[in-house]
């Protein structure tokens, strides 16, 4: 018995909550460590240079290993990968409260990597299973929400514990909270078949995972570095034949790791494109608006993040209203209706200057979490309509590993344009990466024709 067939209507939506608790902690892990980095610089006596691996191992672990357990949840079950990746960010996250050095906190941190990247494709493959595709969208809204807040309360909740009980307790909490995830989900979400019926390709695993994980670090590197530095060359040349490694032996491998004719599902690549250019713009902009209004307007830290809080909450209260509209209408007007209005409002921020009112900034920026909370959820919910179910694990994980990748590339470009500027003041390069933006985006709404509209979803509704 499948597990959509097993929960009613109302144990599906506890489900959702339960499962959700991992997406919760997952982010977490990573908006806290930033506040705690200086006390945890202080307390080890490291250099920032250093202290930005507590970050970046964590981010780069769960990036590029998704993949990898959305295929084994594919072969043994989700809920039993899930279970085990919560597990060891639970354990984890108590070492890494006691991590005696420094060098043990970052392989603390990276175990901590490892076990979140069982989550998002767990999660969105649970839901799948248990939720009717008229219902999808709405429930990946409140993943959407989650994750949304997530990001905003980390911050708060770190200041808040780092100040009166010290950096440590900030991963005691995020422990506690998986705890009770892992005994939740044990005891409220229903056991999924083991399907395995075949061998794992291990080469295509390890060679798509080397590829991808020194791309991301590449990234990091090249922006500190130098890009024409022989170390940074030297890794391009090893992302390049780990990437044609990784291309001969799928075409090679029975049964391969990556079906390389995923993507010539053209409403799968679209919709992997979409989320791609959807984090390329988010992941830019939280780089530079910042620097904006910091720098060319001359606002405090604290007034900044005030400023920049209503781009997070828009999209955080938007998401579950975006995942309604779908299961009516479909993925294709809402991704379509949102990236074009992030590109309405990256034309608004063109318009920016050192004496833009504070109240057309907030504008601008609820105009574009607006954009993202329409697209967020239903680009994800699409991934589940047009994926074979055998499929879906790891179709998921290397969905999701476009998201953290263009995001990071985000910041990396944008970042190179500011630099290339005179002064980190200079209007004309944050209008130059505001018309980037406009560009990235106005592209990802014309690819939303390629997903499924009200149509497609209700024969796909019927079908099941």
């Amino acid at each position: 018995m499948s597990i959509r067939a097993q929960a009613t209507a109302s144990h599906r939506w506890l489900i959702l909550s339960t499962v959700l608790i991992g997406s919760l902690v997952g982010t977490l892990g990573n908006s806290m460590a930033n506040v705690a980095l200086p006390a945890i610089m202080d307390h080890y006596a490291v250099e920032v240079s250093s202290a930005t691996w507590v970050i970046t191992i964590y981010i780069l672990l769960v990036a590029v290993l998704m993949p990898i357990f959305g295929h084994l949840g594919d072969m043994y079950g989700y809920k039993r990968i899930y279970m085990t990746g919560l597990s060891l960010l639970a354990l984890s996250s108590a070492l890494a409260a006691l991590a005696p050095s420094f060098s043990s906190l970052v392989f603390f941190r990276a175990l901590q990597g490892v076990g979140n990247a069982t989550t998002l494709p767990s999660v969105m493959a649970i839901i799948t299973q248990v939720f009717p595709i008229q219902e999808r969208g709405r429930a990946m809204g409140f993943w959407a929400t989650v994750n949304g807040v997530g990001h905003g309360l980390g911050p708060v909740l770190s200041g808040f514990l780092t100040q009166y009980f010290g950096w440590p307790s900030i991963f005691v909490l995020n422990g506690a909270i998986t705890l009770v995830g892992v005994f939740c989900i044990w005891q409220l979400v229903p056991p999924d078949s083991k399907r395995a019926t075949h061998r794992f390709d291990f080469l295509g695993a390890a060679t798509m995972t080397l590829a991808a994980l020194v791309l991301m670090f590449n990234l990091t590197q090249g922006a500190k570095l130098g890009w024409s530095s022989h170390y940074v060359l030297s890794l391009w040349v090893v992302f390049a034949g780990s990437l044609i490694a990784f291309l001969l032996i799928e075409t090679r491998a029975s049964p391969p790791f990556v079906d390389l004719r995923l993507f010539t599902n053209r409403p799968y690549a679209a919709a992997t494109a979409i989320i791609a250019a959807q984090f390329f713009c988010l992941f830019g902009m939280q780089l530079l608006l910042p620097l904006f209004l910091m720098r060319v307007q001359g606002y405090t830290s604290g007034q900044a993040g005030l400023l920049i809080f209503p781009l997070a909450t828009t999209a955080a209260l938007v998401a579950p209203l975006a995942g309604r509209f779908t299961d009516s209408c479909g993925s294709k007007v809402s991704c379509l209706l949102g990236m074009g209005v992030v590109a309405l409002a990256g034309v608004g921020l063109t318009f920016w200057r050192a004496t833009t009112a504070p109240w057309q900034v907030v504008i601008s920026l609820v105009a574009l979490g607006l954009g993202m909370g329409l697209t967020q959820s239903p680009v994800a919910a699409a991934v589940t309509f047009v994926v074979a179910k055998e499929r879906l694990g790891v179709a998921l994980g290397i969905f999701n590993m476009f998201r953290f990748i263009s995001g990071t590339l985000g910041t990396t470009i944008f970042g190179i344009i500011l630099q290339s500027a005179s002064s980190s003041a200079s209007l004309g390069a944050f209008h130059l990466d505001f018309y980037l933006l406009i560009a990235v985006a106005s592209v990802a709404a014309l690819l939303a024709l390629n997903l499924p509209g009200p149509l497609a979803c209700r024969t796909l509704s019927d079908s099941e």
